[in-house]
């Protein structure tokens, strides 16, 4: 009963905190601030940054037509570059450019060859080459001139150009209909498996931190001392575990509930059943299997800031699936996703990912929940002989070799 009525304090004294309800309902004003902040930026002049290029044309023919062309292509809109145009040839332009450059007055410059009919290339000169974007423009222009010109050359007429150069469109249906997905479905098919990922990463890791911190206040102001002499160790390690796993799980529910209420504003479905059942196991058994670990390791340590760098590589490891989403929507049954789907520290991301892509088998479910659930034992067998024996050790640093003889005996 003990264990029930502190995971009951944990979560009622959390719940009721003025900081979990603004992050809990202030991150997704937040996220959708951010989104339509970008989106504003995007479709608006007001995050433009105009460069200013020059542009040495040794054709003479081509650097005309694209000048003219980005003319047309940003009339009425602040263009992302502005081409001051320069005839001649590199040789004797390049001098006057290049200062330009380095006093910041240019951004750089391109040259179109002479020779730029027989070879397509052209070359750029700048302080940064980062901005990828500005210079698919230039090739995509400058590509469709030259097209243009050679079919010209050939008495191509535009119309047959036309009917060259066609674009293909790509329809997606469901299986069993002939109703066409709506774009909006296919981006939420897309956003969904990144969603959950985050969902369970920041669920899994604001309930982990919570009880790191809470253990290491406890322990710092020696209140642990008052509350073991009214309660064994095992009820209070596995009553705060239970308390802050109940405060995540309640923050993740709100966070189904509002994305679900999101999707359905524009006819799509973000949240089913089916996910949402997964999404709790693996939550849970992903809190579990990192609960232990972080009580562990605050029962160690007197200061939060040794506990966080013993922790950092645990924690980095859990980041690997949030910097491969990518590579994993793009290949969910890879060999190499495979098995990280079976590295109990990234086995919930990983996994939570293909769930939601629906390229998963009840087989591969079924064992990684299994081999959850295995190492979700371990690691608080593990963390409850590190807290029972550690939990009152002050002013000792611990070793290596010692930790080892508590997990053992």
């Amino acid at each position: 009963m003990n264990l029930f009525k502190i995971a009951w304090f944990e979560y009622k004294r959390r719940i009721r905190s003025k900081w979990f309800i603004m992050g809990t309902f202030g991150m997704p004003i937040l996220i959708l601030a951010l989104g339509l902040g970008g989106g504003f930026l995007m479709e608006s002049d007001a995050g433009i940054d105009t460069r200013i290029y020059g542009l040495i044309d040794e054709t003479n023919l081509f650097g005309e037509q694209l000048v003219a062309r980005m003319d047309e292509r940003y009339e009425g809109n602040s263009p992302p570059l502005i081409l001051s145009l320069t005839k001649g040839s590199f040789a004797e332009v390049r001098p006057t450019f290049e200062p330009l450059v380095e006093d910041k007055t240019l951004d750089g410059f391109f040259v179109i060859p002479a020779d730029f009919y027989q070879n397509a290339a052209v070359r750029l000169y700048a302080r940064s080459s980062s901005n990828f974007k500005l210079t698919e423009i230039i090739e995509s222009e400058l590509k469709d001139l030259l097209v243009h010109e050679r079919a010209s050359q050939l008495d191509l007429s535009p119309e047959t150009l036309e009917a060259i150069f066609v674009k293909v469109e790509m329809d997606h249906y469901d299986l069993g209909t002939d109703a066409e997905i709506a774009s909006e479905a296919l981006i939420a098919d897309y956003m969904a498996p990144v969603v959950f990922m985050m969902l369970l990463f920041f669920g899994i890791f604001t309930g982990g931190q919570l009880l790191l911190r809470a253990v290491l206040e406890e322990r710092s102001s020696r209140v642990i001392e008052v509350l073991l002499s009214t309660v064994t160790y095992n009820d209070l390690m596995g009553g705060k575990i239970l308390g802050l796993g109940l405060l995540g799980l309640t923050q993740s529910i709100i966070y189904l509930i509002i994305a679900s209420v999101a999707g359905s504003q524009y006819g799509i479905t973000l949240v089913t059943a089916p996910v949402t059942s997964l999404y709790l196991v693996y939550f849970i058994l992903g809190y579990l299997l990192y609960a232990g670990i972080y009580i562990g390791t605050g029962a160690l340590f007197d200061s939060e800031q040794e506990a966080q760098q013993a922790i950092q590589i645990i924690s980095f490891m859990a980041m690997i699936p949030m910097m491969l989403w990518m590579f994993v929507i793009q290949n969910p049954n890879s060999p190499v996703v495979n098995m990280l789907c079976y590295f109990p520290p990234m086995t919930p991301f990983f996994m939570m990912v293909k769930v939601a892509m629906g390229e998963t088998t009840a087989l591969q479910i079924s064992s990684t929940i299994l081999i959850l659930t295995i190492s979700v034992y371990g690691s608080i067998r593990m963390a409850a002989k590190i807290f029972k024996t550690a939990i009152l050790l002050y002013g000792k640093r611990v070793t290596l070799p010692e930790i080892y003889r508590w997990i053992r005996y």
